[in-house]
């Protein structure tokens, strides 16, 4: 609890005149930077600078945790006046966000920055940490709604009651504070912030710390995490006018660059996630958002940690016409993608003639996508030129105000750390005005509002009323969570599971926008060149050439997220894989159906159908693979995904349907009435390649299975491989298959196969540098990419990348590029398959089943994962349960006068298990016929994983009550939710009328 210390139709007020406009920037032109005249108030942050050699800390997307103490929030008058509205202090104060009446600021306060109370050990985190406050303007009375609350995974690692310090010893923490960032405030009472405080650790390092979406009541109470898929890190939620929230997503998932940021939209109860501006060319990060007056999205591109997050401001319509795709094509260079113009280039700075304007154009561009300063980037160099040869700057924070203008944080200079070719002057944030939201083709067209050079000013909101902005009193509110059993029939009232499916196979968007021709427009096996192809690293997942006759089925996979294991008894991941993270499959589900005459069953494009519904666990993050006849990856949706409790989600329109219309889902068999949906929450169906070509299907009774080295592969290698791959000889082909050394913490056969891009081992590649690149993780082994990998041609027999050894030059002997054809290229070369199956026939070794030959292949289709043997991390590896249960609460009022409410609570482990006794309900009031307290072993059950109970009021004065629901895993991981509960005022009444009989 809280303590003191769209639609442009829907927009009522008329932006500027564009004549207005065009007046404001003749002025500015003619005249210098024009001075704004704003008739509102302004919030902003206020940070010292240190003068044009000294660089200062801002937070953005690599490190949001770091900013200059003694920030301040301040008030900025429309006279030039201004006045501290909460001091910095030791701290800072960031993320400010009005009311919707205006009278009211948001913020989040480190609590001490200076450099005693940073963790050097930890990225200079902060010990103290952040939290939210809420200030009212006029009386300046301020209420603290967040307190540093850890909530770690408590069946993934004995923790510490303390994050900051082992507390008994022996015991993990994290040795720098909890981080609540980024309040905004929702319609009906409610507000969605960023958090860390269950303490995961990012999946990859070019973030820290992992922050998720949460939302609490305005007081601070029952806060609850929405954003399960945040398995990267959030930051900014912003709510728009249509009641979803966008925000700033970390989308460094599997191999994709650890730089990528795109700008997504969720419900504010985690339901109908979906993109906005995907980052889909690295390096790129789309952050700081906010949406203008007639409903454009604004948003900033910049480079991570090199420009302190500026940029260039883009903006495009948040709806675009029905009629057409949202997105343009995978292709940047495709007409579908608007031409962006950003900034000019100097050819020669001796010869002003040769100033050119710059443009670029972004792969899947959102409908309507133009730049509101186009005269800068928001690349890892210096800023462009201006007209007059200067320093264009660069541009942060937007933010939306009266009359469609936009502020934003504009600074001189070049805007980059490096010398490229110099960072001096470093920046000088000020607040500036863009008239109308309207693109700029001259930095001098904006209007300063603001720019104490003895200060970086930052973050400016206008302090009025939503309805000044926007036209409306606040946002539209949507509904939370009802999870009341209308959706399907699959889902009953209560139930904590989802559903997902999709409409087709065929309709996708998952090839790469640019890739080598010599490889069909995909990435080289293995080439020298940087930037051949964007598959796999930014944009596409395709895992070999392939057509549409080889989609078969779906695999679906739980990804689960890491604790920070910071410090302890064996600090950092306890497990290896491709991905940094855990996956397990959940199922896979064939696609293909038959007509009822015979002959596959079409869609109603014409295609076979391969639309697929199935029942999952909500609340668990997911992706998709496709899969092959043999069970292999075809492709793989290289993002986190999440369904909430009582959520369908059928609507994406086909597999990656980015800049395509959709194909409905009512129109599929999937979507037909009566259709059963597969359902993964009883057991795990997997494809397993038949021994005549056929695939079936097996049921295995678990929640999720895995596959991991020591216990799944290993084995198969020491039964059937060694014999002729062996440290003491033979070794054919120079690969070793029983080296136990431990190296780099790992089983050396396993680096040999699965962490080898140094080619330390065996045959080196042909290609000048001699390293394994791209997604190769070693001659044998291609990340996620079972059909690219030569131990899975072998173990098949066959090749299966869909390529011919005809197809690309390869060396007659293996590892020396003398021996390649004449004239042909090292940078198109490949591996061919040679020789026999392995093992080979004759030999005396039993032949691979098919089963084992799915389990190599699934082992490298999930990222090649390997548990720790370290004595000290026993538990905490791959097999370590990390996820907690889910849990879904619905109160239903039965009769509000009297304080009865009826609970349902749907809870499910997909992992480990619920434990025996696993529920808990309490009371913080009276109940009639007790007192406050247990009321677990009142409900019973009611459907599947689903119980029922009621909570009604005894004899209290309280207004309102809290009611806890908790359940545990068998792993001792809890999930907690809290519902207040209003108690009416004359309860009393109708209970003592009840007693005396009157009623």
């Amino acid at each position: 609890m809280g303590r003191r210390t769209s639609h442009p139709e829907s927009c009522n007020r008329e932006p500027r005149s564009r004549w207005h406009v065009v007046a404001m920037l003749v002025l500015a032109v003619l005249v210098g930077q024009a001075v704004a005249a704003v008739d509102y108030d302004i919030v902003y942050v206020r940070a010292p600078r240190h003068g044009d050699e000294v660089n200062t800390r801002w937070p953005e997307v690599k490190d949001p945790i770091r900013a200059e103490p003694g920030t301040d929030l301040m008030l900025l008058h429309p006279d030039g006046t201004e006045e501290v509205l909460v001091p910095g202090g030791d701290g800072a104060v960031v993320d400010p966000c009005v009311s919707f009446d205006g009278k009211s600021v948001y913020y989040a306060r480190f609590h001490d920055l200076r450099p005693g109370a940073l963790n050097t050990q930890r990225r200079d985190a902060p010990r103290g940490g952040s939290d939210i406050y809420r200030i009212d303007v006029e009386t300046r009375e301020v209420v603290q709604l967040t307190f540093g609350e850890w909530t770690p995974n408590t069946g993934a690692a004995p923790w510490s009651s303390d994050p900051l310090r082992a507390e008994p010893p022996g015991t993990f923490y994290l040795g720098y504070g909890i981080f609540n960032l980024g309040p905004c405030p929702l319609p009906g009472g409610k507000v969605v912030f960023t958090s860390s405080r269950n303490g995961f650790a990012p999946n990859k390092s070019f973030t820290f710390p992992n922050l998720q979406l949460f939302v609490m009541n305005d007081d601070g109470r029952d806060a609850e995490l929405v954003g399960h898929l945040n398995l990267g890190s959030a930051l900014h939620p912003t709510v728009l006018m249509d009641g979803r929230v966008m925000f700033s997503s970390y989308e460094a998932q599997g191999l994709r660059d650890q730089r990528l940021w795109g700008l997504w939209a969720i419900w504010p109860d985690g339901r109908r996630f979906e993109p906005l501006m995907s980052a889909l060319t690295a390096p790129q990060a789309f952050h700081f958002q906010t949406q203008l007056g007639n409903g454009d999205i604004a948003v900033v591109d910049y480079y991570n940690q090199n420009n302190n997050g500026f940029g260039t401001v883009l903006r495009f319509p948040v709806d675009p016409p029905s009629t057409a795709p949202r997105f343009g094509a995978a292709n940047p260079s495709d007409p579908s993608n608007p031409e962006v113009r950003r900034g000019i280039w100097w050819f020669d700075e001796s010869h002003p003639s040769h100033r050119q304007p710059r443009f670029t154009r972004y792969p899947f561009s959102p409908a309507g996508l133009e730049a509101v300063t186009a005269f800068t980037h928001g690349a890892d160099n210096a800023a462009s030129r201006s007209l007059d040869g200067d320093w264009a700057g660069k541009a942060t924070h937007p933010s939306a105000a009266p009359g469609n203008d936009l502020l934003l944080v504009w600074t001189p200079g070049p805007a980059n750390d490096l010398n490229r070719p110099t960072p001096i002057p470093y920046y000088d944030g000020g607040i500036y005005l863009v008239p109308g939201g309207e693109p700029l083709d001259d930095h001098r067209a904006l209007v300063l509002v603001k720019n104490d050079p003895a200060y970086n000013e930052m973050q400016p909101r206008a302090l009025v009323p939503y309805a000044a902005v926007y036209g409306i009193a606040e946002p539209a509110t949507l509904p939370w969570l009802p999870n009341d059993g209308t959706v399907h029939a699959a889902l009953e009232p209560g139930t904590p599971f989802g559903l997902v499916g999709t409409s087709s196979f065929y309709h996708r968007d998952s090839a790469p926008g640019r890739g080598r021709a010599s490889f069909d427009g995909l990435d080289p096996f293995n080439t020298s060149e940087n930037g051949a192809s964007t598959n796999w690293e930014s944009q596409g997942a395709d895992a070999g050439r392939y057509d549409d006759a080889d989609i078969h089925a779906v695999r679906i996979l739980a990804m689960e997220p890491s604790s920070h294991l910071s410090y302890g008894p064996a600090e950092g991941r306890s497990f290896f894989n491709h991905a940094n993270e855990r996956l397990r499959i959940l199922g896979e589900i064939p696609l293909r159906k038959g007509a009822p005459g015979g002959g596959p069953l079409l869609d109603s494009r014409g295609d076979p159908d391969t639309s697929f519904l199935a029942r999952i666990p909500a609340d668990v993050p997911f992706t998709f693979q496709t899969l092959d006849r043999d069970g292999l990856v075809l492709n793989m949706a290289q993002t986190w995904h999440q369904v909430r409790p009582g959520e369908q989600r059928t609507d994406c329109g086909g597999c990656h349907a980015h800049s395509k219309l959709p194909l409905a889902f009512e129109q599929t068999a999937a979507g037909a009435p009566g259709y059963v949906p597969a359902d993964l929450t009883r057991s795990t169906p997997l494809v397993v390649p038949g021994e005549g070509g056929e695939p079936t299907l097996v049921e295995i009774p678990a929640g999720a299975v895995d596959v991991e080295y020591h216990r799944d592969v290993k084995p198969i290698l020491e039964r059937s491989c060694v014999m002729c791959h062996s440290v003491d000889g033979p070794a054919e082909a120079g690969l070793v298959l029983d080296d136990e050394t431990v190296v780099d913490g790992y089983e050396n056969t396993y680096n040999r196969l699965a962490r080898d891009a140094g080619a330390d081992h065996g045959i080196p590649p042909v290609i000048t540098n001699g390293t394994w690149r791209q997604t190769n993780a070693s001659r044998y082994v291609r990340k996620f990419q079972s059909r690219r990998s030569l131990l899975v041609w072998k173990v098949f027999g066959r090749r299966l990348d869909g390529w011919t050894n005809a197809d690309h030059p390869t060396e007659a002997v293996p590892g020396d590029p003398s021996t390649l054809p004449p004239g042909a290229n090292r940078n198109d070369a490949d591996i061919d398959f040679t020789g026999t199956i392995m093992p080979p026939p004759g030999s005396g070794v039993p032949p691979l089943t098919a089963a084992e030959k799915a389990t190599i292949a699934r082992w490298i289709d999930l990222g090649a994962p390997i548990d720790s043997q370290a004595p000290a991390r026993a538990g905490l590896g791959w097999f370590a349960d990390d996820l907690r249960p889910t849990l879904s609460v619905t109160l239903e009022p039965v009769w509000p006068p009297l304080g009865l409410w009826q609970v349902r609570v749907g809870a499910f482990d997909y992992y480990s298990g619920l434990a025996a006794d696993a529920l808990s309900v309490r009371a913080d009031f009276p109940v009639l016929g007790g007192a406050a307290g247990e009321l677990g072993a009142t409900f019973t059950p009611s459907g599947d994983h689903v119980w029922t109970g009621y909570v009604f009021a005894g004899w209290t004065d309280l207004a309102r009550g809290t009611v806890t629901v908790q359940v545990e895993d068998r792993a001792g991981n809890r999930t907690e939710v809290t519902r207040t509960v209003p108690i009416p005022a004359d309860h009393r009444f109708w209970l003592l009328a009840i007693a005396l009989g009157w009623i």
